[in-house]
């Protein structure tokens, strides 16, 4: 049979135009829910990604934070070697020794001292060395609680005097005193340059390892030496020598046999008080 032209359109539109009823009802329905959201199992892949990138993440950061303060806690223990060389270049080639403090007018005297707020404010007037966070290390929980720059040395009217804060004379609820390094009096630069000059502080330094309640718990601490090398140390086990060169087990140890030049007294560590202020 031979169509007519009019016809021929007739039936090309109906082979073009495929109802969208001859696909299946279960497909098309399938196809609306997977557009709604994510399926389970999605979710569930994405909350493990996230997962496994935060416990390889948080360790590190935490890693990186701690080796960050300590490498401040070095330089700050450098900072004081570095003034303590400079105060004992002006003071005979001695470092700060027990009877060292200073007086109204902020000069340096041998009358009395022995505490660490002595040695904190003769470094300050003798050395330049007049921040007080640089005896503080951030890893204390312990130590005085500074919040800004504080200095060590202030002046009211004509008279000189450590800060408050250092000396816990000042206002109620300071702490007063307590800092984050111990420091060896009575030494000079004719010490062997292996003697301790300034540490991490110890709660006993006849042992031979931190305690739980210093800087860094029983992982062990920093000791800073006469001949200005800064190192850490997980135990002071064999890792120290005394004046006679022998290896001592101790910081205490090590001070035995040390050269004593001119008229200072044996080797001490200043006092160094506890959170409570008191000695």
């Amino acid at each position: 049979m031979i169509l007519k032209p009019y016809q021929l359109c007739l039936v090309k539109r109906t082979v073009i135009a495929l109802p969208d009823f001859h696909l299946p009802m279960n497909y098309r329905n399938s196809k609306n829910r997977r557009s709604k959201g994510f399926t389970l199992i999605e979710v569930l892949t994405v909350i493990a990604i996230i997962a496994i990138l935060s416990a390889i993440l948080v360790p590190t950061v935490t890693q990186m934070r701690e080796t960050a303060r300590k490498t401040k806690d070095i330089n700050n223990l450098r900072q004081i070697i570095n003034a303590s060389l400079l105060f004992a270049s002006q003071n005979n080639e001695r470092f700060v020794s027990e009877d060292n403090t200073i007086d109204a007018s902020g000069r340096v005297v041998s009358t009395s001292g022995g505490d660490i707020d002595d040695v904190i404010a003769v470094l300050a007037a003798g050395a330049g060395l007049n921040e007080l966070n640089t005896w503080v290390s951030d890893s204390d929980g312990q130590a005085l609680n500074l919040t800004g720059p504080v200095p060590v040395l202030v002046t009211t009217g004509t008279v000189v005097a450590a800060n408050d804060i250092l000396t816990g004379t000042g206002a109620a609820g300071d702490d007063g005193g307590t800092v984050s390094y111990d420091y060896v009096l009575n030494l000079s630069t004719a010490s062997p340059t292996s003697t301790p000059l300034v540490f991490s502080r110890i709660t006993n330094p006849g042992v031979n390892e931190w305690d739980e309640a210093d800087i860094y718990g029983s992982d062990g601490g920093h000791i800073g030496f006469v001949g200005g090398s800064v190192a850490w140390f997980g135990t002071t086990e064999g890792n120290l020598t005394d004046g006679n060169g022998a290896t001592q087990n101790t910081i205490t140890a090590s001070l035995t046999a040390v050269p004593i030049p001119g008229m200072l007294a044996t080797p001490v560590i200043a006092i160094n008080p506890d959170t409570s202020g008191t000695p």
